[in-house]
């Protein structure tokens, strides 16, 4: 059982190292300002990397994976992501992540019309 959560822990740790490489590629264009575009993902990177290690060091001692009905949840976010990064240059940053959280909100128990007014808020609060 100890050793489900260290197959996930260097799945994780392995992960964020592929994503801090891939956001450390990102240039910074013409008068970006002090934080770079860059910065955000190598933070999140770093996180995801230390979050895997704590779960490496401290497992669980009862693991409880999800049951297989509950696995179309999770491939259904996970698939949602990669489809919001296309989706995010055609149909504009509020409309794409509107969608997005309104996805993952009703996903996580959420009532259709909730999911969508959480996914709108959530939107315009991240806006700049």
């Amino acid at each position: 059982k100890l050793m489900s959560d260290r197959i996930a822990a260097v799945v994780v740790f392995l992960l964020a190292v592929y994503y801090g490489l891939a956001a450390n590629r990102l240039e910074s264009g013409f008068g970006s300002g002090t934080v770079a575009p860059k910065d955000f993902p190598l933070l999140l990177a770093g996180a995801l990397a230390v979050f895997a290690i704590c779960m490496f060091v401290r497992t669980d001692p009862e693991p409880r994976w999800p049951k297989l009905g509950q696995w179309a949840n999770v491939v259904t976010v996970v698939a949602s992501f990669a489809l919001y990064a296309y989706l995010l240059v055609p149909l504009g940053f509020i409309a794409a992540t509107s969608l997005e959280t309104a996805l993952v909100s009703q996903r996580f128990g959420g009532k259709l019309w909730q999911a969508l007014v959480v996914g709108v808020l959530a939107s315009l609060a991240l806006y700049e």
